[in-house]
């Protein structure tokens, strides 16, 4: 039956657009549900405040998103439905279900992460992705349902006892349209990063950063020696070797560790042990939360201790690069790039060249984050990837817990020949979803030990996710204990360390609106040996990559280890002044692989803003008359680590 009011000359169009805003009618509705989906996950999660009125203005990003699409598709709707209407229907419903399943599934990482995807995506695996999304599995029960309502809609429903007035049509098409000119959101109008994460679309967000990531910087001969030798001068200690290479120097790294450990007849092994999400905030006696860690803390009375140490990354994508190397991010992380990587230096990759056995221990899958590439690009054999270890009992979502994975490890090392060691160790535990045994135990002792007024308040719901270090510390305690028991204890020196902050399922801790620019960089750092002459406690500012430079020092000056005569480790390794200092260099990245800010000497620099650390150790934002040129040294470094991942630029075969 023809409709009322339509004429021949106009038939051709809105006879089609009804069945059209029909299925943008049922995507408008698809959307909002998955905007409720979304609220109600991040709600069990944590997040309150505001979040209803957030998700209100995120859904009118939303549509200012499906404008776009809809717009898009018209075009090819109308000129489907002159040689058939059901196939423009059919396809018009594949390409929005489409679009829908992979906005639940940016949604679903959202809610796992508190980060919504970006160009990181071309880096991780289809596994590694459902491992991330799996890992919060409670918390994306509202999402799973999501999709059962959406399926429904759109493979029950039926459409074609729905007619909307011309007029109707109209109207919404255009209203449609016309946000497709909505010029999108402006993050650094957002007082908090996580608001506008919330409110933006998760798929606009991912193809926005996609587009942003495609380029690769690229300088002419002339170009790279102007920006190398820039880069160079505010490194005046440094003799620098070759502008192509633009952070290669000669390594003039101090050996200041000989002073503290005793020197052995055989050459040391080296245990690095790091901790899941140990950070200042959680451990040592000046924690802002009551400490977790007594194990640890009791250690640190009898070793050398950095009070102001900083990681490098936000996750743990960061962490062995940054210690092991100081290896550059690129834009996406070091282990993004798998095997397509500059030739590189280690402690790892020396170690073997003189004779160590490097082992790495994680009882998690190696290939998340790419690590068993590095691994294998360091010479260290992965002791958990064995078929054995897959199916062994304490496992948690992530892997083998913690007490399994330490304790178990002592079976190589117990049966390791001569050779020097280099023993590698990632826990997990203390990972969301902090699955770890006994948990009214040590949520009872974690009570039982909260000193600081704030505690109570603050993270009452959180009490299992805090107690979880408790656990982690008790099987660092055992690893100690049964380490004692093997002949080649007395000559090992263990630095522990953690890979990044403190992130609980109520996101608050994590994304909130920090008091320093640092905070979500500030971990523990422990060096202790049976074979240390003396403690003492550093209150230098000092970062992951200042480790093995001190490391390399100390055993090239000791133990006649072979060692680059350049080095890209842009500082001179742990300061062990007995007053405050800050003199060293690092980048720290965040979540999402954009640089937070750089570390350099006695500033913290943002591309915003510039902060000066006083006597004391405290950031304070400043206004200098050398704020460009601090500023500037970002540009330079971004522009020189981007060029140095891409060109085979670190350093010299």
């Amino acid at each position: 039956m023809e409709r009322k009011g339509l004429t021949g000359k106009t038939k051709w169009l809105f006879e089609p657009l009804n069945d059209y805003c029909v299925e943008c009618l049922y995507l408008i509705c698809a959307m909002l549900i998955v905007r409720i989906a979304e609220t109600i996950a991040l709600f069990l999660t944590g997040y309150h405040a505001e979040l209803i009125a957030n998700n209100l203005i995120g859904f009118a990003i939303d549509m200012a998103h499906i404008g776009w699409i809809v717009a898009a598709l018209f075009i090819i709707y109308l000129i489907l439905s002159k040689f058939s209407q059901n196939v423009a229907n059919i396809t018009t419903r594949i390409i929005f279900a489409a679009y829908l399943c992979v906005s639940m599934l940016l949604v679903g990482y959202f809610v796992s992460t508190h980060m919504p995807l970006d160009g990181i995506i071309t880096a991780y695996s289809p596994r590694e992705l459902f491992v991330t999304i799996k890992s919060n599995s409670p918390y994306n029960l509202p999402i799973a349902i999501a999709i059962i309502i959406l399926a429904i809609i759109f493979a029950i429903i039926p459409r074609k006892k729905f007619r909307m007035p011309t007029w109707l049509q109209i109207l919404m098409i255009a209203i449609l349209a016309g946000c497709a000119f909505f010029p999108g959101l402006d993050k650094d109008k957002f007082r908090l990063d996580k608001e506008y994460y919330i409110i933006e679309n998760k798929t606009a967000y991912l193809c926005n950063n996609l587009r942003a990531n495609e380029s690769i910087i690229q300088l002419t001969d002339s170009e790279l020696k102007e920006k190398s030798e820039e880069f160079a001068s505010y490194f005046p200690d440094f003799e620098f070797v070759d502008y192509h290479y633009p952070f290669l120097h000669k390594d003039n790294t101090p050996d200041v560790l000989s002073a503290y450990i005793e020197r052995g007849d055989t050459r040391p092994n080296i245990v690095i042990i790091i901790v899941e999400g140990l950070c200042s905030y959680i451990s040592g006696e000046n924690s802002t939360a009551t400490s977790a860690t007594p194990f640890l803390d009791s250690l640190s009375q009898h070793a050398l201790v950095w009070e102001n140490c900083l990681s490098t990354s936000e996750r743990t994508f960061g962490v062995l690069p940054s210690i092991l190397g100081a290896l550059p991010f690129g834009g996406k992380g070091f282990l993004a790039y798998r095997r397509d990587v500059p030739e590189f230096n280690t402690l790892a990759t020396i170690l073997h060249a003189n004779g160590y056995k490097n082992t790495f221990f994680y009882g998690g899958w190696y290939g998340f984050d790419s690590m068993d590439i590095f691994a294998e690009n360091n010479f260290m054999e992965m002791y958990y990837d064995k078929p054995e270890y897959k199916t062994a009992g304490e496992r948690s979502q992530w892997g083998l817990r913690d007490e399994y994975m330490l304790l178990h490890s002592l079976d190589d090392v117990r049966q390791s020949g001569e050779a020097p060691r280099l023993d590698i160790y990632l826990t997990l535990s203390t990972h969301d979803p902090f699955d770890y045994p006994d948990k009214d135990r040590y949520t009872n002792l974690y009570n039982e030990m909260q000193t600081k007024q704030t505690d109570k308040t603050k993270i009452k719901k959180l009490i299992d996710e805090h107690a979880s270090f408790i656990y982690a510390d008790e099987c660092l305690q055992k690893f100690f204990d049964e380490y004692k028991k093997c002949k080649s204890f007395d000559n090992t020196i263990f630095v522990i360390t953690g890979d990044h902050k403190f992130i609980t399922s109520d996101k608050k801790f994590f994304v909130a609106n920090n008091e320093t620019p640092t905070e979500n960089f500030q971990v523990p750092l422990i060096i202790w040996s049976p074979m240390l002459k003396t403690s003492s406690t550093f209150k230098t500012i000092t970062t992951h990559r200042n480790i093995t430079p001190s490391i390399l020092a100390l055993l090239r000056n000791n133990y006649g280890i072979k060692t680059p005569e350049n080095s890209v480790f842009l500082n001179c390794g742990l300061d062990t002044s007995q007053t405050f200092a800050a003199k060293t260099f690092s980048p720290h990245i965040n979540a999402d692989r954009s640089i937070n800010g750089l570390t350099y000497n006695k500033y913290y620099i943002q591309s915003n803003s510039i902060f000066r650390y006083d006597t004391s150790g405290i950031l304070n934002e400043i206004k200098t008359q050398e704020s460009d040129s601090l500023k500037k040294l970002i540009e330079l470094y971004s522009i020189l680590e981007n060029y140095i991942m891409n060109n085979d630029a670190l350093v010299k075969d």
